[in-house]
């Protein structure tokens, strides 16, 4: 199976593709990282930029097609602090939707702060005892303490290196406000102080000694500290020593400094005293730099779900699966069309069938291979697909998996399905014909939904009564008619099996 996670962050966001094995054996495969900046002017004016807007869709669309090319299964999107106070990020979730396709789930800070953790003390060789985590992102800081591998106190903190900025550090260096003569950056460490103490002292969090850093500005800064050197560690006495040193420097200057990255410039300082006022309240010596993140938790709940889910290792193995069907089979818009309309009749009619959903990959594969036959011949075809199917050996399957799914092929098009015998002898035997003569019927109605071959009719609708299915289409101009031809001819099997008359219009 292939997984891309996505980070929609305050300044960046993150993609990232994995092939994901049949043991949970992940292997990254793409990774991306585009500075869309969506938090900007967020935290003083309350809505998105429209040139962050823009960038954010295109850096969608991108990552749609990226995706697509890499025949990704399963496409999970988190946005995180620019998007839970942004009073417009509604409408920037559903430009993105209709755009690229791709549903983004906004996530609290708490919720937030737990997937960090998970992504770290399940990769990160963690210090032994109670340490804290730390994750300064650019709207929020989330900030847990740890001991041994237990979470005990998480929380996120509406403080991050974009807000800070647009707040208290709008000029390099930092000057007062007109008409104010209090200090920014002491304006700034009193904020950030009671920020912190107001949630850590109601809570009675204990006082570690060293962080876990999870962001990318930990280690700008613990590069910064070495002059330009990757470093892990930041120590406390040099951070008030660089934090010191930047506040009366000029942009200018500050891109002067050996490893500064221009796309940090701006907000390195706000950076910088965030750090060390987290390390101050939490009485941390040392800040420890870790590669992990909010999409590796991600990732680790989505291993955590699959592992859950899979019936066996086919679902890991579809894209496989497709890439050897492509190299054979010159109509793979048909093939791509009946799989994504089976797979959404699954869907939709889960309160019919009342199949679990690790059945849903049995039909995927058969889906996508069900014309295959046509390569040696388009008479009989589904008779080659059924031999192809079983014998290509696409992924270690029991033998029964390999039948019921070259059966699918076999009885695609018409014929009353012979399963006795074939689906195994022991109690399951029962349950495989269950699921198979459904699978069937939707794989059916799924073939005639694409009867000229193009992709252009989709389902708008599915609506499931007491005695009637109604299905209206979606269906691109000129397009459909044929389609609806076709079902009348293929209806039968599922009516028969759902008990309910099918209906099929288009709008």
């Amino acid at each position: 199976m292939r997984v891309a996670i996505i980070d929609l962050g305050t300044n960046s966001v993150r993609f990232d593709v994995h092939q994901i094995g049949s043991k949970n054996q992940v292997r990254l495969l793409h990774r991306e990282k585009l500075m869309v900046r969506l938090g900007q002017g967020v935290f003083s004016d309350g809505k998105l930029n429209a040139e962050a807007i823009r960038r954010t869709l295109h850096a969608f669309v991108s990552f749609r097609k990226t995706a697509d090319d890499f025949r990704v299964e399963r496409v999970v999107a988190f946005g995180t602090a620019a998007l839970r106070e942004a009073s417009d990020g509604a409408r920037l979730l559903n430009l993105i939707r209709e755009k690229s396709g791709i549903e983004i789930r906004v996530i609290s800070g708490v919720e937030e702060a737990k997937l960090i953790a998970l992504g770290v003390l399940r990769n990160e060789k963690t210090p032994k005892g109670r340490f804290g985590l730390i994750d300064i992102g650019g709207g929020s800081t989330e900030i847990s303490i740890v001991r041994g591998k237990k979470l005990t106190h998480a929380n996120s903190f509406s403080l991050g290196t974009a807000r800070l900025q647009q707040v208290f550090l709008r000029s390099s260096p930092p000057k007062p406000a007109p008409g104010s003569d209090e200090k920014p950056i002491a304006q700034l460490r009193s904020y950030v102080r009671a920020a912190l103490l107001t949630k850590m002292l109601a809570d009675r969090w204990p006082k570690v000694d060293r962080l876990v850093g999870s962001s990318g500005t930990v280690r700008a800064i613990g590069k910064l500290i070495k002059k330009g050197k990757a470093s892990k560690v930041v120590e406390r006495p040099e951070l008030k020593k660089l934090v010191k040193q930047m506040s009366s420097m000029t942009t200018t200057e500050l891109l002067g400094m050996p490893g500064m990255e221009a796309k940090r410039v701006d907000m390195i300082l706000a950076g910088a005293i965030l750090l060390e006022e987290c390390m101050n309240v939490t009485g941390a010596k040392k800040v420890f730099a870790t590669d992990y993140s909010l999409r590796d938790g991600i990732l680790e709940e989505q291993l955590d779900a699959i592992r859950k889910e899979a019936r066996s290792g086919l679902s890991m193995h579809l894209a496989d699966v497709r890439a050897r069907v492509e190299k054979v089979h010159p109509e793979m818009v048909h093939l791509d069309a009946v799989t994504e309309l089976a797979g959404d009749l699954f869907d939709r009619t889960r309160a019919l069938h009342k199949l679990p959903k690790d059945w849903k990959p049995y039909l995927t594969a058969a889906a996508l291979l069900h014309d295959i036959g046509e390569v040696i011949s388009p008479t009989n075809h589904e008779v080659h697909s059924y031999y192809f199917a079983k014998n290509a050996d696409f992924t270690p399957l029991e033998k029964w998996e390999s039948e019921f799914i070259a059966r699918l092929c076999l009885y695609h098009r018409v014929g009353k399905p012979e399963l006795e015998g074939h689906l195994g002898k022991n109690g399951s035997a029962k349950e495989r014909k269950h699921a198979f003569v459904r699978l069937l019927a939707l794989l059916r109605i799924a073939d005639a939904l694409d009867r000229n071959h193009r992709g252009q009719v989709g389902i708008g609708s599915l609506k499931i009564r007491r005695q009637e299915v109604l299905l209206t289409l979606r269906a691109k101009r000129g397009s459909g008619d044929l389609e609806l031809l076709r079902i009348e001819q293929k209806k039968t099997l599922f009516e028969e099996v759902f008990r309910r008359r099918l209906t099929v219009r288009l709008p």
